[in-house]
């Protein structure tokens, strides 16, 4: 249902992907903060906002949009995030009735500085090359697009995306440079304070107000303040103050996680200096700084992103230099000659970054130091934190490094990898993935990893202006999920046919996680589409195998059957890969989507009992598959649908639903209850009733 709606925008919040604006706007009549998505009807249009920096009135019609919370286990409650971020809701621009700009008056200091970061970064847009206004716009301004294929994506997966996000280190550096000029014009220095002060609430509303530059920002007055008045207030009493100042105007602030890995970091640095002050030599101070610091954040590290590299500690003490004296200094510079210069005058940046960035891309391809440690409970992240503060205590007290307390304590962190060895239970899991099919096999204490399709979307041909960022599904859903259940490596993934919504997401999976085997129909090999993925870079090592009914697996109590297809056949919905899965008492038949032909000819096939206790229904619950007289062999207890949210083929229909309830079949569906997933122990016969995230 739609309603007219009047939103004042938030000039650095508009961000354009392809046809697709968003931004955050103040509803005029409520005075809340929502989220818009509009889809831009043309080029000019969309120029026009690409160029704007002025503040805009938009009247128009607007949809409420449902915000999602958790559909897989493990995933990113986006409902969540816009209410800890104060975004009351999201909403849909239908069409523009009426739209101005609006002068903003001198005395809103804080729409003027909006402005004025929307000026910077509309201005950097047009003068440096992509990789260029990507750095400049993220360390100078604090503003990220966040698709895949960011440039800070490379520098996460190494560990080190801190050094890149705004906080401490970046405000200190622009502070100190600063007061260096103003020093350096002789201007006296109860100026250059009042100045300094004054410049340290523009600069953190410049580069966009987030958790660790308002954090540094406040610590950084708190602790002038305190020096000049003699307030005789240590370290920790102006962090507290800050986190105090911080939570009166943001509450939800430590329930986000850079809020978190701020204030816990800076905690720690204040605990540590003390420890670090006894080394005599500045050199090893500065390098046991950064080890001890970088192992201390492990616990948060491992809880909220799953995965870390071994590399990262040197990674830290070497980009952490060239980061603050080569980077950020030519970046800076060459920002503030750009005003003067034209933009082909900074190729030269453009060429010193990309090689600067392939460095990083060539030490991704490292995987041996990768490790994926998968999302810590929430009792071990209490007890890793608490075991490394009393190893702190007990090196403030003690001369020694080493103690019988301190070994076995930092133990805990060193075997916390290996703790996904230890998990006796075994998963199997129908991910939600949007209209597709991927599901998903764990066999207990981590001893084997498989997945069956893994999802993607069909492209659809559109005008240059109109293309997207490389945004896939996989990357929000079936990625996460594995690396939150400790998946460095698929031992085998298998692909039911030919069609995308089943494979389209290989090659991304593919450059994430490293694949084994993939074993697909020899039908599916016969298509293009599908065999110039097996081609791909990131499987020149995996073995590759086309797979009939004369194929099956056993491993560690479980089974695998591959019942169809009986020959070569043309790679579509009826040549499925139709595998029948044995775990514990159960048995569960995966069917791709396979439809009423397919569904005949497995019939007639003497020797295979398709009687299953769970069956995953063929080709999304569509009326074409999940047939009575089938239904009748296989006569399921549970099926289970996956489709997408309110998807545009209407799946599942109602016949087939009707047919499920005429053999008294529970039906669980991803489009309604999101993930479905089993577990059974190692240690017993018994399989779980299924697991829904809603």
């Amino acid at each position: 249902m739609s309603e007219n709606i009047e939103l004042k925008v938030y000039p650095d919040t508009i961000k354009i992907d392809g046809d697709l604006l968003s931004f955050k706007g103040k509803d005029l009549e409520t005075h809340q903060t929502r989220l818009v998505k509009y889809r831009l009807e043309d080029e000019k249009e969309k120029e026009f906002f690409t160029t704007n920096w002025r503040t805009l009135v938009i009247q128009g019609e607007f949809e409420e949009q449902e915000v999602e919370g958790i559909r897989n286990l493990n995933g990113f409650d986006y409902a969540h995030y816009l209410e800890i971020t104060n975004v009351s809701s999201q909403i849909k621009l239908t069409h523009i009735k009426d739209m101005k700009k609006e002068k903003v008056p001198l005395y809103q200091l804080n729409w003027k500085l909006k402005e004025l970061r929307r000026v910077c970064i509309v201005h950097n847009q047009k003068q440096f090359g992509m990789l260029t206004q990507n750095y400049m716009n993220s360390l100078l301004f604090g503003f990220q697009d966040n698709t895949p294929d960011n440039y800070q994506q490379t520098w996460k997966k190494l560990g080190v995306a801190h050094l890149f996000s705004l906080s401490g280190m970046h405000i200190y550096f622009f502070l100190t440079l600063f007061d260096y000029i103003l020093l350096r014009l002789s201007i006296c220095r109860d100026k250059v304070f009042k100045l300094n002060l004054l410049f340290t609430f523009i600069l953190v509303s410049l580069t966009g107000l987030g958790p660790g530059m308002v954090r540094a920002g406040l610590q950084h007055v708190i602790k002038r303040l305190n020096q000049r008045f003699e307030w005789i207030l240590s370290p920790l009493d102006c962090w507290s103050i800050a986190l105090f100042i911080n939570c009166l105007f943001s509450p939800y602030v430590l329930l986000t996680v850079g809020g978190q890995l701020t204030y816990y970091l800076t905690f720690l640095i204040i605990v540590i200096m003390p420890i670090i002050e006894k080394i005599e030599n500045v050199f090893y101070q500065g390098i046991f700084f950064n080890i001890l610091l970088s192992v201390l954040s492990l616990p948060l590290i491992w809880y909220y992103f799953y995965e870390w590299n071994v590399l990262s500690f040197i990674i830290n003490l070497i980009l952490g230099p060239i980061l603050f004296i080569v980077i950020m200094p030519l970046l800076l510079f060459s920002f503030a000659a750009s005003f003067v210069l034209i933009n082909n005058h900074f190729i030269w940046l453009e060429k010193i970054l990309i090689i600067f960035q392939s460095i990083g891309n060539k030490t991704n391809e490292l995987t041996l130091f990768k490790q994926v440690v998968g999302k810590l409970p929430l009792w071990l992240l209490i007890l890793l934190v608490l075991s490394q503060l009393f190893i702190l205590i007990e090196w403030e007290k003690r001369k020694c490094w080493f103690s019988r307390k301190v070994l076995v304590l930092g133990s805990l962190t060193i075997l916390v990898p290996f703790f996904k060895y230890l998990n006796p239970y075994g998963t199997l899991a129908i991910v939600d993935i949007g209209q597709g099919d991927s599901i998903f096999l764990q066999l207990p204490f981590h001893q084997g990893n498989y997945l069956l399709d893994t999802g993607g979307a069909l492209g659809f041909d559109v005008e240059e202006w109109q293309k997207r960022s490389d945004k896939r599904g996989a990357d929000y859903t079936i990625i996460p999920f594995l690396k939150s259940v400790g998946v460095k490596k698929l031992d085998t993934v298998f692909i039911s046919h030919a069609h995308e919504d089943h494979f389209g997401d290989l090659d991304r999976i593919g450059e994430s996680i490293d694949v084994k085997s993939i074993c697909y129909g020899p039908g599916s090999f016969e298509q293009s589409n599908f065999r110039k993925y097996l081609a791909l870079p990131q499987f020149e090592r995996t073995n590759k195998k086309a797979v009939t009914n004369r194929n099956s697996w056993q491993k560690k109590g479980i089974k695998l059957d591959c019942l169809y297809p009986i020959e070569t056949g043309d790679g579509q919905n009826n040549d499925s890969l139709v595998m029948m899965l044995g775990v514990q008492n159960k048995k569960i038949l995966l069917t791709g989507d396979l439809e009423k032909e397919g569904e005949v000819d497995l019939m007639n096939q003497n020797d295979v009992d398709l009687k299953a206790d769970i069956l995953k229904a063929g080709h999304h619950g569509s009326n074409t598959s999940s047939q009575p007289d089938f239904l009748d062999k296989v006569s399921p207890e549970i099926a289970v649908i996956s489709c997408g949210k309110n998807n545009r083929y209407n799946h599942p229909s109602k016949e087939t639903l009707d047919n499920f309830s005429d053999i008294s079949t529970t039906v669980y569906r991803t489009d309604l209850n999101g993930m479905v997933y089993f577990k059974w122990s190692a240690f017993s016969n018994s399989f779980s009733e299924p697991f829904i995230m809603k």
